[in-house]
């Protein structure tokens, strides 16, 4: 029986982005010069080159974290589902607003903190990750800032 609900939300999410994932791809993986990309709703979000002007701020930092991600090890766990075949994906493109997102430890005020939950611990979000050019800390920054966007009201749906 369907009830909507996490599960439901999880897999549709799931489902989504597995459509949208495609435009995938990560600045800092060998023989890779595109940003990651995640599309959720009308937006698109995307790592920032170096220098370049942010949307969101990321800090990665488990002690004090606004959002817990769990890198889980089976997709029907998961709140976001990210698998690439390893071939080179296409560069974020499309009519999407594009936020640029920044990944820094050493922010002082960052627009969310992200922490990495163990297994036994309490997880806000389950991302499963089977990529060859997406990063596990990439994919979920990514994520986080498309969270904070729909809590601040700053998501273009």
């Amino acid at each position: 029986m369907w009830v909507w609900g996490r599960n439901v939300t999880r897999r549709i999410l799931g489902l989504l982005l597995l459509v949208a994932i495609p435009a995938t791809a990560q600045t800092f993986g060998p023989g890779r010069s595109d940003p990651a990309c995640l599309v959720v709703g009308n937006t698109t979000y995307r790592i920032a080159a170096p220098g370049a002007r942010t949307d969101y701020t990321v800090r990665i930092d488990s002690s004090a974290p606004d959002i817990r991600i769990e890198l889980t090890d089976t997709p029907d766990m998961a709140d976001l589902v990210l698998v690439d075949d390893g071939a080179t994906p296409a560069a974020c493109r499309g009519g999407a607003p594009i936020k640029d997102v920044k990944i820094d430890a050493d922010a002082t005020a960052p627009d969310v903190t992200i922490g990495f939950a163990a297994p036994s611990a309490p997880a806000d979000y389950r991302i499963f990750i089977r990529s060859e050019g997406v990063e596990p800390t990439a994919a979920a920054a990514l994520f986080a800032a498309s969270r904070t966007a729909v809590r601040k009201g700053h998501h273009s749906n």
